[in-house]
């Protein structure tokens, strides 16, 4: 074999071989001395989540709350994560351990955590808080494509949850209410939200809410506020209390306080 040959087709296979392999990457704010736990932010499929450590919403939420903060930049091939089942969506192929390696190396201490994704970040994130259950605070999974929900007798984590889908984003949202549904249908405290007037896209009114969402669980991790009865509201956003009583439980979102319930009907599509 001509040797220029031989060298072009080491090349493409050296090329194939680093396309196959999944990159998992992050950008992080500093450690201090302050920082009790850390919030991961998962962008978009294949998108480099850095742009989230210049967003001063997300930014001023982990500062108030002593926070870390931690934003992914992973990425796999298109055919791994559609066709074969493979790559950063699913924790246990590598990605999740690489995020727990990297809390533990950016802030010296093995942190709880509170997680928000988006789209492939949802992907992470939803498969990803029943893959290390005790280190969860709070999470929310924003608009995935599909779902996989664990199977009977997987240990599953207690931290409360939002799965959300914009009323507009045809294609994620019937598998998304379903992956809520039967959360829900296994008593998990999960709020669905279905955000009005949005298609695939991020919304500024779904994150200040989540925000508020987590401010309250972690609130109660700190011991700062003692959890009361929860305050239950069906999804059709319906204002008739006793109406709620005798829905089915698929259908009632449990809210800490009757605060986070009326943002939530804010933004809540019927």
């Amino acid at each position: 074999m001509n040797n220029k040959i031989f060298i072009y087709l080491v090349f493409q296979l050296l090329v194939a071989a680093l396309l196959a392999k999944d990159s998992l990457q992050f950008s992080f704010s500093p450690s201090n001395d302050i920082v009790r736990a850390v919030i991961v932010l998962a962008p978009g499929m294949n998108t480099d989540g850095a742009f989230f450590l210049k967003e001063s919403p997300w930014m001023d939420f982990a500062r108030r709350n002593n926070l870390g903060v931690i934003a992914l930049n992973y990425s796999s091939s298109a055919e791994d994560l559609y066709q074969n089942r493979k790559g950063y969506y699913w924790p246990e192929q590598g990605s999740g351990q690489a995020l727990l390696n990297e809390i533990k190396r950016v802030y010296g201490k093995d942190l709880p955590i509170v997680l928000y994704g988006f789209s492939g970040g949802a992907q992470f994130v939803s498969r990803f808080v029943d893959w290390a259950p005790d280190r969860i605070i709070a999470w929310c999974a924003y608009s995935a494509q599909f779902w996989d929900y664990p199977p009977k007798g997987s240990k599953l984590t207690k931290a409360r949850g939002i799965v959300a889908c914009g009323d507009q984003d045809g294609l994620r949202w019937l598998p998304s209410f379903g992956f809520y549904y039967q959360g829900r249908k296994d008593k998990r405290p999960w709020i669905w939200v279905n955000i009005s007037n949005t298609a695939h896209n991020r919304s500024a009114k779904f994150e200040k809410f989540v925000r508020q969402f987590f401010d309250e669980e972690l609130a109660i991790w700190r011991g700062d506020k003692k959890p009361g009865e929860d305050v239950y509201s069906d999804i059709s956003n319906s204002d008739n209390e006793l109406l709620l009583l005798s829905e089915q439980q698929e259908l009632q979102c449990p809210f800490r306080s009757k605060e986070l319930l009326e943002s939530w009907k804010k933004i809540q599509a019927p």
